[in-house]
């Protein structure tokens, strides 16, 4: 079912003002700390009131501040995962993933139960209570419970923030899959980039209580279409200059940090020579060039040489910072821990890097 929203909400010294249209699918709603995303949740749900806007599931309004409809949040069927769980205490795992169906026939709510059960991998869990469960087990049993009562779409805040690394791992997959058991009409809060990538295949990125840009994850990842947009998605590389020709399907920008740099230019965007233009390259996009490396046509224009300032370990990969161009730019680049190995990559090194001009992105 598609759930529609418009809604505006003023607070003190902040506001909200946004609008989507969510079919059938998970969507990430993304921003840092303070943007809003919780808040939009509880007004979708009917935990909070807008001051205006609409709020529709598959053409029913649930919310219409001029027709003054206001369904309490019972009516509304949508199921809401909070943080920290909201799990009875005093209820086993049976009893809180039965709570919201007790309505139900004893032999429905059991195999409705069991097939949860199941799926969340807590069969021989059932008579546990909430303080005999781990973190993963607790937000297990808190989907279920939300699952259980066949809500028209699904509010997912922050599910995985508070589990360690590798359980969420876990469970980022696990709602993977059981959004294709469960196909329902999902948002899900966060503030996590890789989170961010992994499970949203559309993701809205939300700052000040406004939504900046929505789009797939490859459009908002890497054709971001605002400065703060790209900071958000990790791009880091975020330079500044202005536009000095065009040259086939790209653009040549006289930048004040790095000089010359060809980049492609994005379809519908109004440039013209002596426009000031933003423009970005995520760190992974980066080449570092092999010195024996004969060049081919891909890395012949956007070559540069710099000094390696500084290395830092993050797992199976490092970020290189080096200091590049006319005006000593600082460039990030992430690459997998092999290739700074192979290439004795460290602080101090004059390395030559290629930023492919398919790869540099002019942010409209």
């Amino acid at each position: 079912m598609s759930l529609n929203f418009e809604l505006k909400k003023r607070l003190q010294g902040f506001s909200i003002d946004v609008g989507l249209r969510i079919d059938e699918e998970l969507m990430v709603l993304f921003g840092p700390s303070g943007a809003g995303k919780t808040m939009i949740l509880k007004m979708i749900s009917g935990i909070v009131s807008p001051d205006e806007g609409v709020v529709e599931v598959a053409s029913a309004r649930l919310f219409d501040s001029k027709s003054g409809i206001d369904l309490p949040i019972r009516s509304r069927r949508i199921g809401y995962v909070f943080q920290d769980y909201a799990l009875f205490p005093h209820k086993t795992v049976f009893g809180n993933i039965s709570y919201g169906i007790d309505y139900l026939e004893d032999s429905e709510i059991k195999r409705r139960v069991g097939e949860l059960l199941e799926i969340m991998r807590l069969t021989g869990l059932e008579n546990r209570y909430p303080h005999e469960l781990s973190g993963g087990q607790k937000q297990r049993t808190a989907l279920a419970r939300t699952l259980a009562a066949s809500p028209r779409v699904l509010l997912l805040d922050e599910p995985f923030s508070a589990l360690d690394y590798q359980v969420r791992e876990k469970l980022r997959s696990d709602l993977l899959n059981i959004h294709k058991l469960y196909p329902i009409t999902t948002i899900l809060v966060t503030h996590d980039l890789e989170e961010a990538f992994m499970l949203g295949k559309r993701i809205a990125v939300i700052n000040n209580g406004k939504i900046e840009q929505t789009g797939s994850r490859e459009d908002v990842f890497y054709r971001p279409r605002t400065r703060n947009v790209a900071r958000f998605m990790g791009v880091k590389n975020i330079f500044s200059g202005t536009v000095a020709g065009f040259d086939s399907a790209h653009t040549i920008i006289q930048s004040r940090d790095l000089g010359t740099i060809k980049a492609h230019t994005p379809g519908g965007a109004a440039l013209g020579v002596g426009k000031e233009v933003s423009f970005c390259i995520r760190p992974e996009e980066v080449i570092v060039i092999r010195p024996d490396k004969v060049l081919d046509n891909r890395v012949q224009d956007n070559l540069f040489e710099g000094e390696i300032i500084e290395t830092t370990g993050k797992g199976s990969t490092h970020t290189m910072y080096l200091k590049i161009g006319s005006g000593g730019a600082l460039l990030k680049i992430e690459l997998p821990n092999f290739v700074l190995r192979k290439l004795a990559l460290a602080t101090g090194k004059r390395i030559r890097i290629s930023l492919k001009k398919e790869d540099v992105w002019i942010i409209p």
